[in-house]
């Protein structure tokens, strides 16, 4: 019983790399396609939201999206008046965040609102186009992700449908 347990994780560990390893490379490629000079943005929607089954990367990748859009409207409105030190990141960071709660949102989402205004702090002050990468290459991610879900369960069902048959 055991090492049958063992052999699942395994083959899950498995397709889980797999699913890491291609949807990392589509949405880069993609990103690049469709003009970001940040394209590693994408893999890391795709890093961040694929999980075990549809459903799981489907809610994740909506609270990454969530979170993005409310960390870059927060850091785009009010960033541009702050030099970047950590005291005006820790102070935009507590504003997104605490509207990421009044709109009762989960820590989930606080987290990808914290991430987002982050990076879109600090790299916006060097170059000016990178909160529209980031919000670009989010959703670039995350279609890759759940695409990657909906096609890998087709092949597994598909599978385990002419295994049946046999």
């Amino acid at each position: 019983m055991k090492s049958q347990k063992t052999a699942i994780q395994n083959e899950n560990l498995t397709l889980l790399i797999w699913k890491l390893a291609i949807g990392s490379a589509l949405s880069w490629e993609l990103s690049k396609l469709f003009g970001s000079d940040h394209p590693y943005l994408a893999p890391l929607s795709v890093i961040l939201t694929i999980q075990s089954t549809m459903d799981k990367t489907v809610s994740l990748s909506i609270k990454r999206v969530i979170g993005t859009v409310i960390g870059i409207s927060v850091t785009v409105l009010i960033a541009r008046y702050f030099s970047v030190t950590g005291w005006n990141l820790g102070l935009l960071i507590l504003f997104g965040c605490y509207i990421a709660k009044y709109l009762k949102f989960d820590k989930k989402v606080l987290h990808q609102v914290a991430l987002t205004i982050l990076f879109v702090f600090v790299f916006e002050h060097k170059t000016k186009h990178y909160a529209i990468d980031r919000m670009r290459d989010t959703l670039i991610g995350v279609l890759v992700a759940e695409s990657i879900q909906l096609i890998w369960g087709r092949l597994i069902s598909w599978k385990r449908d002419r295994l049946i048959k046999k």
